[in-house]
């Protein structure tokens, strides 16, 4: 009987450690993490990127070639690592080996080599190449490496190289969809694309062949929800796990409940209303720094965005390299803007169409609407339309002859910490529409070979000063109404630990731990 008794014993320890080793498995490992979002992707190609949150999407499918982490600091991931020559001119990168995409295709320097080539192919939609169009060419050396020839030295192409623009596609995938790989992405990240229910979710699962770290979450589903209350009421429920950009009066109420975590980084993210340099009443800088002048920035920050951003005081964030606060400041001035407007003989009999998104920035249409009441209490007549997000990429990207665009409200936010993203890829002359997103179609030669000249210099603090008297050209010429650097709003559930927030305005739930 005692040894029955201690047999039975034994057994049920045995049981009871093999069910202790199971929940504490089951504790590290996530079935699905639900997030909330406002608005559904355009598309899911790394190379047609244009919108943070879904090149943060990519990223998580594809992984990088670097991985950029909140303070700036570069980690290999595709990238084993990589030498520069003296000359700056040359780039040699060393790829990770063995790695395979999802459909178990090799990634190797071949891959590499065509996903160069396909970024600098001039017939192919790539809005962000004017972020690499120092590159010349991709050179094959080996299996696993490859040469970038630069046509001049740029100090920060490590930061830019961990964009997702860079990032390969499955060439497989590629041969199979062609073009339409947008819809069907395929890359070597953590994750593979399982559904994409257009306006309502995109479902990504573990990729159970990839190289690295298993991931601790298995399945990734983002919810499409256009109103930011019902986002919020869903994660106060535990309908959703994470709410993407809460709105800004909400904030302080979700910060109290123990239930929810808030991280709310200063961004990279500069918001503005862009006004045509190139058609219509917005091509005399007069008006354009008028239209400064008449909106009260720093209402806005305090009224409607509930500090969740700070007014511009410069033409890129305080969070990249190169940033100066400018001497010329637009303090709130409406008698000054009416005095502007009134030396540009401007036509006050004029409707202004002015066009928003909606559910895309912090409070983006509240922001519009107000604005669009301070030009009104100048006297201008203003017209505002609302637009879904894809349809509002559409009229951004139109040439010139074809833009119906006078002024909009849009957010600008440099995926690597340095200023050149946001300055070049804003105002430079060949980021104008239909070739970038440079919607302002802002265009001075001067500034052009300003900017040319930041890029080959090396020299740190020489490139600095260089940085900040371009930005003290545009900030003059007021391509923008400056209004207010965002602060990254990302709520969730405080059960989740271990969320990686970035400045960047990009959040990796890879390894988190749920309690």
């Amino acid at each position: 009987m005692r040894l029955r008794r201690s047999f039975l014993s034994g057994i049920i320890a045995l049981l009871s450690v093999l069910f202790l080793l199971s929940f504490s498995a089951g504790a590290n490992q996530i079935k699905e993490l639900k997030i909330g979002i406002g608005v559904d992707a355009d598309t899911l190609n790394p190379q047609e990127q244009t919108t943070t949150l879904f090149q943060n999407i990519c990223d998580l499918i594809y992984d990088n070639m670097y991985f950029q982490d909140p303070e700036g600091g570069l980690h290999p991931r595709l990238l084993a690592g990589h030498e520069v020559s003296e000359d700056g001119l040359t780039w040699t990168l060393h790829i990770q080996k063995g790695i395979k995409f999802s459909d178990g295709s090799a990634l190797n320097a071949d891959v590499i080599k065509m996903t160069w080539d396909r970024i600098l192919n001039p017939d192919l939609r790539v809005p962000l190449r004017f972020a690499v169009s120092m590159v010349k060419e991709c050179v094959k050396i080996d299996d696993v490496t490859v040469q970038l020839n630069l046509k001049y030295p740029f100090a920060p192409l490590d930061a830019t190289l961990s964009m997702a623009l860079c990032v390969p596609i499955s060439p497989a995938a590629l041969e199979k969809y062609g073009e339409d790989v947008r819809q069907h992405p395929v890359g070597a990240g953590p994750y593979v694309l399982s559904e994409w229910v257009k306006g309502d979710r995109i479902v990504l699962t573990r990729n159970e062949n990839y190289w690295g770290k298993k991931p601790s979450v298995d399945k990734i589903s983002f919810k499409v929800i256009p109103e930011a209350t019902t986002r919020e009421a869903m994660l106060r429920t535990g309908e959703i796990d994470v709410c993407y950009k809460p709105l800004p009066s909400n904030v302080a109420s979700l910060k109290s409940q123990a239930a929810i975590t808030v991280d709310m980084p200063l961004d990279t993210r500069t918001i503005f209303m862009g006004l045509n340099c190139q058609k219509g009443v917005t091509m005399d800088k007069k008006v354009r720094q008028a239209f400064n002048y008449a909106v009260d920035k720093k209402a806005i920050v305090d009224r409607i965005l509930f500090n969740t951003a700070q007014p511009m005081d410069g033409p890129v964030s305080p969070k990249v390299f190169g940033y100066s606060k400018m001497d010329l400041q637009y303090d709130y001035n409406p008698d000054k803007a009416k005095q502007l407007l009134k030396e540009a003989n401007f036509d006050f009999s004029k409707t202004i169409s002015m066009r928003t998104p909606n559910g895309r920035y912090l409070f983006d249409k509240q922001v519009a609407e107000v604005v669009q009441a301070y030009l009104q209490a100048i006297g201008v007549k203003v017209e505002l339309r609302t637009y879904d997000w894809p349809t509002y990429i559409a009229g951004l990207l139109k040439p010139i002859e074809e833009t119906e665009l006078e002024i909009f409200l849009l957010g600008w936010g440099p995926l690597f910490l340095d200023a050149d993203m946001g300055l070049y890829g804003q105002f430079t002359t060949e980021v104008n529409p239909p070739k970038g997103l440079g919607s302002a179609f802002y265009s001075n030669p001067a500034f052009d070979a300003l900017m040319k000249e930041t890029r080959k210099e090396q020299d740190t603090d020489k490139r600095f000063a260089l940085l900040k008297k371009a930005s003290g050209m545009v900030w003059e010429d007021c391509p923008w109404i400056w209004l207010h650097v965002e602060k990254f709003v990302l709520a969730y559930s405080s059960k989740i630990k271990g969320m990686v927030v970035t400045p960047t305005e990009k959040f990796y739930p890879t390894y988190i731990t749920m309690d």
